[in-house]
């Protein structure tokens, strides 16, 4: 078995020992974005089950099982979201559920609950020349306010995969299951250099994905976008008064905003032309 590079998800350092070669190169491309220089502190280990049942394969981490599963494939999936939930769990920073983007430095947060379309909104405005600094998680420095980019594959559901057909992943494995449910995406397979760097926060945008209704921007005060953003923030309940006093400096900075994406070229637009071109939030019908 092999042993990867280290890695690093928002403090979680962490290496991936593989049984399998190729799975082994496969992860280690797919994790690129997340290397580090830092020595790992927990070790994942990727390899087959030695109790016999039907489910050969297993995820081990620091030695105690994750979970196992039929296919060695399907562990892509299961290593991606595992990391993501320790990353987080771990997290120093206050961790805004929400996709974000950067463009010349100018700082994009998509806060939403989960199915509200982040990923595919991020993956559109990545496509389109932003930015990426992550579909997930928005880690904000405590001190300074910045982002610290959190560049995790991007995790397409298949309700989006007919708008990102060239995303889809391809490996030589004996199944497909490691993108049966979902695609794991590196954020330079939706175009080179993408990675974004960190950047204060200036547009906060809460999307909404509606089916076939007219994709439009529309302002929001800021005392709404508080209320709404303590919504979406990791752990704020068990934060309470000083994680509403850091987001209450974010959104005092920010211009704010509701989206409701109808079409995902609409949305990418409308966003476009607030950072790009500074124009006020405009209506798609």
């Amino acid at each position: 078995m092999a042993t990867s590079p280290p890695f690093d998800a928002l403090g979680f350092r962490f290496d991936v020992t593989i049984h399998d070669p190729r799975l082994g190169t496969y992860i280690e491309a797919l994790l690129a974005a997340l290397r580090s220089s830092d020595d790992a502190e927990h070790h994942y280990v990727l390899s087959r089950s030695h109790d016999g049942n039907d489910q050969p394969f297993e995820l081990s981490l620091d030695g105690t099982r994750v979970t196992a599963t039929p296919e060695a494939e399907r562990l892509v999936g299961m290593l991606v979201h595992d990391l993501n939930r320790r990353a987080l769990e771990g997290c120093a920073h206050l961790a805004l559920h929400a996709g974000g983007v950067e463009h010349g430095g100018v700082g994009v947060v998509l806060p939403a609950v989960s199915e509200a379309g982040k990923t595919t909104l991020v993956a559109g405005l990545v496509r389109a020349g932003f930015g990426y600094l992550t579909d997930e998680a928005v880690a904000i420095d405590r001190d300074t306010l910045e982002i610290h980019p959190y560049p995790k594959p991007l995790s397409i559901d298949t309700g989006a995969w007919p708008l990102f057909p060239e995303l889809e992943p391809q490996a030589d494995f004996a199944t497909d299951a490691y993108k049966a449910d979902q695609w794991q995406v590196p954020p330079d397979a939706i175009r080179p250099g993408a990675l974004g760097g960190p950047c204060r926060v200036d547009l906060v945008v809460f999307p909404r994905h509606e089916p076939d209704a007219p994709t439009t921007l529309e302002p929001m005060g800021r005392a709404e976008a508080l209320v709404e953003l303590a919504k979406n923030t990791f752990t704020f309940d068990a934060q309470g008064a000083t994680a509403l006093d850091l987001l209450a400096e974010v959104v005092r900075g920010a211009e704010c905003s509701r989206l409701v994406t109808g079409d995902l070229d609409g949305a990418v637009e409308l966003v476009s032309s607030l950072v790009v071109v500074g124009a006020p939030p405009a209506r798609v019908s």
